[in-house]
């Protein structure tokens, strides 16, 4: 089996870990979601399938297209309780499939919040976040210091860290990737 090396471009760091890497720092500008955005509005159930295509194309059907109006590398910043309502998982791929790698949010429903990790996409608790950041702010999320920064502001605000467990299979770029590499292992 190959081994798997995640690469990081731009200004963006990562630490390396065995065979794959735990990014360290995201950049982006701020794409901001309200308090309780329920996942049939992020991604209607019309849009459950087996097909990768059709399920990440509900992603732009749900809140007001919201994906359409996202850039490369927007960061979506919620408030509380980010993905409560439906547990389907194929929510959470709609965005793997359409490359979101992390999203920001005052807290997170649980199931979404472990469907989303299961996909490799990073989740950051940051408590105060919504009250701090304006629309379209440059902001930076650094997980060796757990905190988030404005570039254009100048405020600083602490995100919980991620747990151990939870980095383990960020590092393997999901819950699948993270079972296979302990299955290889451990034979």
């Amino acid at each position: 089996m190959p081994r798997t090396k995640l690469t990081v471009g731009g200004d963006d760091e990562a630490t390396e870990y065995g065979t794959v890497m735990l990014k360290k720092m995201f950049t982006g500008t701020a794409f901001i979601l309200g308090d309780h955005v329920n996942t049939d509005i992020l991604h209607p159930p019309d849009y459950f399938s087996l097909h990768k295509e059709r399920i990440a194309s509900g992603l732009s059907r749900g809140a007001e297209d919201f994906i359409l109006k996202m850039k490369k590398d927007d960061i979506i910043v919620a408030g509380r309780n980010f993905g409560c309502g439906s547990s389907r998982e194929s929510s959470a791929r709609s965005f793997a499939y359409n490359g979101i790698e992390v999203i920001v949010a005052e807290s997170f429903a649980r199931i979404f919040y472990r469907n989303l990790t299961n996909q490799g996409i990073y989740l950051i608790t940051c408590r105060g976040i919504q009250k701090a950041i304006e629309p379209g702010e440059l902001i930076r999320i650094d997980l060796a210091k757990n905190e988030i920064s404005s570039h254009s502001r100048g405020w600083r605000l602490p995100c919980d860290p991620l747990p151990q467990y939870i980095q383990n299979v960020l590092e393997h770029g999901g819950l699948i990737k993270f079972l296979e590499h302990q299955m290889n292992k451990n034979p």
